[in-house]
């Protein structure tokens, strides 16, 4: 046999044996072997799994406006304590006096806050959250997104139907923009806060928007 017949013979019998285990083969110059390392498709198909939403890393709550009163150097802020299950209700402030023109008519009234937002000061006032409200349309009527009856000052609000996973810290929040994406996907719709389409809630059922049956949500 020739060196050239003996070279080829190797190759194929070598060829042959590895191919029996599945591993594929790259031949090179000068009969040498080379092994392509692969996956089969089995290995190669990785389990998708989605991260939480935008909505499910804040932390939203249910609150109750304790106090309210102007903001002494703004015509556009309330200045608000608000219980949200704490030890001491929390200072907010919010840009409604155009909508709620007097203090009474927040005191007392139900409402929901997302709580893990950085403190941020407002005209000089240390605000310690937001109050979600609806919008219409053409923005002529701005009101609060309202807990149904029975809901308790720090109950969490959630996506019907979904699980509370702890919240992101306020600088997540920040850097990563979680309140601008969630409020993309936030909407009234038929009167009932959604978001993705998706009922918010708390245990005892939806959340609402009286006054604005079809809107926005920030």
């Amino acid at each position: 046999m020739s060196r050239t017949s003996l070279m080829l013979t190797t190759r194929f019998l070598c060829a042959s044996a590895l191919s029996l285990r599945g591993m594929p083969l790259l031949h090179g110059n000068c009969g040498t072997l080379r092994k392509l390392h692969t996956t089969s498709p089995s290995m190669c198909a990785e389990a998708v799994v989605e991260g939480p939403t935008a909505f499910e890393e804040l932390d939203v709550r249910v609150g109750r406006i304790v106090e309210a009163w102007e903001h002494p150097d703004s015509e556009k802020l309330w200045c608000e304590r608000i219980d949200v299950g704490e030890e001491e209700p929390r200072e907010i402030a919010s840009g409604l006096r155009a909508y709620y023109p007097t203090a009474d008519l927040l005191a007392g009234r139900s409402v929901i806050v997302v709580c893990n937002l950085k403190a941020a000061k407002l005209a000089g006032f240390a605000s310690n959250g937001m109050v979600l409200c609806a919008s219409s349309t053409d923005k002529g009527v701005v009101a609060f997104v309202e807990p149904p009856e029975g809901s308790a000052p720090g109950e969490r609000v959630l996506c019907k139907d979904s699980t509370a996973i702890p919240p992101a810290s306020p600088n997540r929040v920040k850097k990563k923009k979680l309140m601008e994406a969630a409020a993309e996907e936030l909407r009234a719709v038929d009167g009932v806060a959604t978001y993705r389409g998706v009922p918010l809630c708390t245990e005892a059922g939806p959340c609402t928007s009286p006054t604005v049956a079809e809107g926005t949500i920030n």
